[in-house]
């Protein structure tokens, strides 16, 4: 191998390490952004469980009757 070779090696070795590095970061800010949408959406979720536990307690608990309407 020549100087000519290793020049153009290390060359491709430095566009693949940016390109490595432009992925990376692209992907690191995507992780966050998804660990914020996935934070936001579990509390949002906490949020309409226990709304739906304060509904359930407004229900009145008297079982449901299988009567045939008035109009029958």
């Amino acid at each position: 191998m020549n100087a000519a070779d290793n020049n153009a090696r290390i060359d491709r070795l430095e566009i693949m390490l940016s390109e490595q590095e432009y992925t990376i970061e692209t992907l690191n800010s995507v992780i966050t952004r998804q660990s914020r949408d996935i934070l936001e959406l579990t509390q949002q979720l906490d949020l309409l469980r226990l709304q739906i536990k304060e509904l359930k307690k407004q229900v009145p608990q008297a079982p449901i009757i299988d009567e045939k309407p008035p109009h029958y």
